[in-house]
């Protein structure tokens, strides 16, 4: 091999490891990301997993009932939503899962009336008892699936990606190989080049 076509390899070689590490760095980012993603999906299905709502029993029928409570029936029961500000809560989209997270968070009171005086006092699921905390499980099997489903495919891209991983490091460093030897070859060159002329 000439010294201008060893010198023409060598910088062809150089370019495609430059290509692969700048591939190895694209596809460690998009790992990054996958994590990220994976987080996310961990995270959704947790809180479908810690999700409560309030709860009221009513004895007025001769039997305990259960019913969910909500901005746009709380008044029905003699309870209100007030928020730091002393503003009462009055909006009817909110879910019971949504009306419990917003307590429980401090965000707003529950408040009561007495019955006798008319007064409302804050009142609390641990100091009322037909006040109660139950798990929201009707979108628990839908929050389970989409979990797994999401998992699976960040699994199966995560896979290929490591696939393309190994299959650029064996390149590299086949690379490399081919690099290191006509990197010496070039010096060798030289070297009998000047040996040559002195």
């Amino acid at each position: 091999m000439g010294m201008s076509a060893s010198q023409a390899r060598l910088l062809a070689i150089t370019s495609r490891m430059n290509d692969i590490e700048l591939r190895s760095q694209q596809i460690s980012n998009t790992k990054i990301r996958l994590a990220d993603e994976s987080e996310e999906v961990a995270n959704a299905y947790t809180k479908a997993l810690n999700a409560s709502k309030l709860t009221y029993t009513d004895y007025s029928s001769g039997q305990a009932q259960k019913i969910d409570l909500r901005p746009s029936n709380l008044a029905q029961y003699g309870f209100k939503l007030v928020g730091k500000d002393g503003k009462e809560c009055s909006s009817n989209n909110i879910t019971a899962a949504q009306m419990y997270e917003m307590i429980e968070s401090g965000q707003f009171a529950l408040q009561q009336k007495d019955g006798t005086t008319g007064k409302w006092t804050e009142t609390s699921v641990s100091s009322n008892t037909t006040l109660g905390i139950q798990n929201e499980d009707k979108d628990l099997a839908k929050a389970e699936a989409e979990y797994n489903a999401k998992t699976a495919k960040i699994n199966t891209k995560e896979k290929k990606l490591d696939q393309q991983m190994k299959e650029m490091d064996t390149e590299h460093n086949a690379l490399k190989t081919e690099y290191d030897s006509v990197k010496s070859l070039i010096s060798d060159n030289i070297s009998k080049s000047f040996q040559l002329f002195s």
